[in-house]
């Protein structure tokens, strides 16, 4: 008869080597059946902004046997060239925006900031500070942390569908008294990336698999849950026309940053990805309104992109190489001509 000891060793041994084989299978199972879409380095927590790309790293992106773009983050934790706030003497165009602006799905150099830069190059500095699932929330707080060092004499800020809700996941800058105020993220899931961010697993079909479904599930979640709360709250709630809190909070973002950009004499810009402003009539009402008032200025990019379809990524987002191309291009031409007008002669 084996010793007690001997048996749990050997019970152990069997455990330890059953889930090995089941985590290999697994592994090539996923792989087979349902390539899941990996990211790695992924994110690091922040307590500024919910989280933000490692500083100089490579991630690298793609599902097995479709695609991988590797996107190399600087030392300023964005996407391109490291431009010293004011030492060339030029102008400075600074970008906002997420995924869009910081180019997921197009390889290094080709992102629509960087296409600006290149066509501009001599003229104007630009400074790219779009970062993946950031919404206008952690943008703001990054402009003033870091884009106002510049002086810019353009922002250029992307709009995407997500915007809104990533705004209730990571509210990092909110409006109190009529001033901006930054806080710490109070995102629950943050923690995580303080553990898994740069972790092995994150190269895993099985761990990517679940971490896709669950966190989207999670924080989705989170978001309507915020979102409910606020229109529960909201002084018109009982109103049929009630602007949904979502849209709420953006809009009131969005006026007080134009309103501040437009008092030190800094033209805001606003683009959007195809046809997605017009998802949230409040926020694209508000939009056009303070166009129309001149606190910003609305570029319709479609006007550039129509007859040249297909643009998209084969990593599924709408704009790909061709249509970062086309609108780093027209951004360039449009600015050129706004920095040659007095009028757009930054601040002090």
């Amino acid at each position: 008869m084996p010793k007690p000891a001997r048996k749990s060793g050997l019970w152990l041994l069997t455990g330890f080597v059953t889930v090995v084989v089941m985590l290999v299978l697994g592994e090539i199972l996923i792989g087979l059946a349902s390539p899941s879409e990996y990211l790695y380095p992924r994110y690091e927590f922040s307590a500024e902004y919910g989280f933000i790309p490692f500083a100089n790293v490579v991630m690298v992106h793609g599902i097995p046997s479709k695609f991988e773009f590797h996107y190399t983050v600087n030392s300023m934790r964005s996407r391109g060239e490291v431009v010293e706030p004011r030492a060339s003497g030029l102008p400075a165009v600074v970008v906002l925006g997420d995924s869009y602006s910081f180019g997921m799905g197009v390889a290094d150099g080709d992102e629509y900031p960087t296409v600006m830069r290149r066509h501009l190059a001599g003229r104007a500095d630009v400074v790219n500070l779009g970062e993946p699932g950031w919404g206008l929330t952690q943008e703001i707080r990054r402009y003033y942390t870091v884009g106002a060092k510049y002086g810019p004499a353009i922002v250029v800020l992307q709009f995407c569908a997500n915007d809104p809700g990533d705004n209730l996941a990571n509210r990092v800058t909110v409006v109190e008294k009529g001033d901006f105020r930054f806080v710490d993220s109070a995102n629950s899931l943050n923690f995580v990336k303080k553990y898994l961010s740069r972790s092995f697993v994150q190269r895993t079909q099985l761990y990517n698999f679940f971490r896709t479904r669950a966190s989207r599930l999670v924080l989705d979640r989170m978001t309507q849950h915020a979102a409910a709360k606020l229109d529960a709250t909201a002084p018109d709630s009982s109103h049929t026309d009630a602007v949904p809190g979502v849209e709420r909070v953006y809009i009131e973002l969005l006026e007080h940053f134009a309103a501040d950009l437009r008092a030190q004499r800094r033209s805001l810009w606003v683009i959007s990805v195809d046809h997605q402003l017009e998802q949230f009539p409040h926020i694209a009402a508000t939009v056009h309104a303070l166009d129309a008032r001149g606190d910003l200025r609305y570029i319709e990019v479609l006007d550039w992109l129509g007859g040249h379809e297909p643009y998209s990524s084969p990593e599924g987002h709408m704009w790909g190489k061709p249509a970062h191309a086309l609108i780093g291009e027209h951004l360039a031409a449009e600015a050129a001509a706004a920095l040659a007008d007095s009028s757009t002669t930054p601040g002090s």
